[in-house]
């Protein structure tokens, strides 16, 4: 008491304790969107982003002379209706030509299955092995065949013609010594098919139109400001999208499906279409 008035510097109790309460109440609602963001961040990346397929066109001439549609690391685990929605989703691109780049399968037990849906592109289709096909011992001639009945190949090392000998297609098994020599053919095109994006910076005695990798899946989580959260072997600084090389332009495409968690974010599967 001052004055005979009361001192009010000082809450009550009860007022001490409302202001108490009202703070955990803002920091149980803080608490509780932070795990609803959490858990929605998780959903998106287990059970949305991993289906969720864009195409991506990219063009390197104006007017182009050849399409080329890229799928790379199908990583096939048993999901019909989604390799069969990636299939539908190529056809509708009316590319002239499908170039595979590797990792077809995650297991030999899910091969057939992959190889008997894949066999419904529309147009010549050609590839290449990535580790799987080898880790898994694939068996190259069931691939071979599929690739065939399309009117394309399965590349081992060699090359192959398309678009009536317009266009070479050289694919390589990631040996160096093994690159086939450039051929002595009047084709207007040259595309090399590789699974690992870092060859393109060790080849030097040879120049291409178009390079195509996969094998990094885009680090198949990426940060935003920060990237890919990770790379596997072989990758480098090449882990998505168009770079410029010595060899010439690269194209890794990130990938149809996941590898060891069925998780993306921030780097959806991709169909590229490429015009050149």
């Amino acid at each position: 008491m001052v004055d005979g008035q009361c001192d009010t510097q000082h809450a009550s109790p009860a007022v001490g304790s409302q202001r108490l309460k009202k703070a955990a109440s803002r920091v149980s609602y803080v608490l509780a969107a932070v795990v609803a963001l959490a858990g929605g961040v998780v959903v998106y990346a287990c059970f949305i982003e991993p289906t969720w397929l864009v195409v991506r066109t990219v063009s390197l001439a104006s007017p182009p002379t050849v399409r080329v549609a890229q799928v790379t690391d199908i990583h096939y685990k048993g999901n019909q209706a989604y390799l069969t929605r990636v299939v539908k989703r190529i056809n509708q691109t009316n590319a002239d030509i499908v170039c595979f780049t590797g990792d077809l399968a995650e297991e030999k037990e899910h091969l057939d299955e992959a190889l008997r849906i894949l066999s419904g592109v529309r147009k010549p289709m050609y590839g290449v092995p990535g580790n799987h096909e080898y880790w898994h011992g694939f068996s190259f001639e069931k691939i071979a065949a599929c690739f065939r009945a399309t009117g394309g190949d399965w590349l081992c090392d060699t090359s192959a013609f398309a678009l009536n000998g317009r266009v070479e297609i050289i694919g390589s098994t990631g040996k160096l010594a093994c690159l086939p020599p450039r051929s002595t053919s009047s084709a207007s095109k040259r595309i090399l098919l590789v699974h690992f994006p870092n060859m393109a910076e060790k080849i030097q005695s040879q120049r291409f139109d178009l390079i195509l990798a996969g094998h990094s899946h885009g680090g198949q989580v990426r940060l935003p400001l920060l990237g890919p959260a990770g790379r596997p072997y072989d990758v480098g600084d090449y882990d998505r999208g168009l770079f410029t090389t010595p060899a010439g332009p690269l194209y890794v495409n990130p990938g149809i499906g996941t590898y060891f968690l069925n998780v993306r974010f921030g780097c959806r599967p991709e169909i590229t279409v490429i015009e050149f």
